[in-house]
């Protein structure tokens, strides 16, 4: 994992996790958005930003990556 790419949130402050490289997010969105490479971040125990691999993620105190894996935010079973 790497943060070389991290850039601050448009409002200066870090999310406190960064999951990143996904091979798919299923965002579950009203447009039912399916991002690959795509990373999300975490603020104070909520989704705080949600990007494609082609946007610069928001900086994090903690980077995980999830590489080969699908994520589903906010998915409850």
């Amino acid at each position: 994992m790497t943060n070389a790419a991290d850039v601050s949130a448009p409002d200066g402050t870090m999310a406190d996790v960064a999951i990143v490289d996904a091979r798919l997010i299923a965002t579950l969105d009203d447009a039912d958005r399916e991002l690959a490479g795509g990373w999300l971040t975490i603020t104070d125990g909520l989704i705080s930003a949600v990007g494609t691999s082609a946007e610069p993620r928001p900086e994090a105190k903690r980077v995980i990556s999830a590489a080969d894996c699908l994520v589903t935010p906010g998915l409850i079973n």
